[in-house]
């Protein structure tokens, strides 16, 4: 009996992974394509941590992370379209999503090598897509453009004022709470604006988002050992600034502004409370 099910196990397992390399069998090359480019990234991202001085075993977690999310990115929409196969036949819809995380990732690899110190013109990336003629890629990079201009601060923070700090637990403190946070203003940015939000709902709704950002930052400073003497002093340090954000949050929320523009500014609070603690970090040295 036990044999039975074993076998059966087996040719489910076996079943399943052969529909699946049929889904993929006409795309193998864009595919081989994309995970190339997550390894240069993965590549050019370590020499540019070692460089500035915060390399850690997360950045390799992070592109084995990124290598899971992004074959179910394009395996979700390949089973679309072979939904659809009755309707109509067509591989167009993952042949863009694999252009546009392989446009994600060219992008971070020439920022990791302009980092490196490779005179790249900051504009080359946006005239080659021009000469591209891909059916609603625009929209997609129009919209993941909005996405990383609220993001460029953050960047900059992660990129160029944490680096300058020498001690390791000051470095992984900050990275953390820049990542959490970073996360948080993803979650903000996909709240609908086409509806404009009982100014409670949307307040509360904003605020459990960022206590659940805390919790994963405290959660993630525990995992990384930090020790709690440079907790304990942050928290001191910018609880005063944080309370003083969230009253400014509940008075945005509650004004007659568009969802669009409430949005952006609790957007820039974020931002700015990141920056005090950079300059509260500063203190400490």
């Amino acid at each position: 009996m036990h044999k039975n099910d074993f076998l059966l196990k087996i040719f489910g397992v076996s079943g399943i992974l052969g529909f699946i390399c049929e889904m993929f069998n006409n795309m193998q090359t864009s595919y081989i394509i994309l995970l190339m480019l997550i390894i240069l990234d993965t590549i050019t991202g370590v020499f540019t941590a070692i460089k500035y001085k915060r390399f850690s075993s997360a950045g390799l977690r992070k592109a084995t992370k990124k290598i899971i999310t992004y074959s179910l990115c394009v395996i979700t929409v390949r089973l679309l379209e072979t939904i659809l196969n009755s309707i109509t036949i067509t591989t167009m819809l993952s042949q863009i999503i694999i252009a546009f995380l392989a446009i994600t990732e060219s992008v971070s690899i020439l920022e990791n090598l302009t980092l490196l110190g490779v005179p790249i013109p900051s504009n080359i990336l946006p005239i080659l897509i021009k000469t591209l003629k891909i059916p609603g890629l625009d929209a997609m990079l129009k919209t993941s453009k909005d996405k990383h201009s609220e993001f460029s601060d953050i960047d900059d923070i992660i990129n160029y004022q944490i680096p300058a700090f020498e001690d390791k637990y000051i470095r992984n403190f900050l990275e953390i709470k820049c990542d959490v946070m970073k996360s948080t203003i993803n979650q903000i940015i996909l709240i609908d604006e086409t509806t404009n939000d009982n100014p409670d709902i949307l307040f509360y709704r904003i605020l459990s988002t960022i206590e659940l950002g805390l919790k994963d930052m405290n959660k993630k400073w525990s995992e990384e050992k930090i020790p709690t003497k440079y907790i304990d002093f942050f928290s001191k340090v910018n609880q005063p600034k944080v309370d003083k954000c969230l009253e400014k949050l509940k008075f945005i929320c509650y004004s007659t502004k568009t969802t669009r523009e409430k949005k952006i500014q609790i957007i820039d609070c974020i931002v700015i409370i990141l920056y005090q603690t950079i300059i509260d970090a500063r203190k400490t040295i």
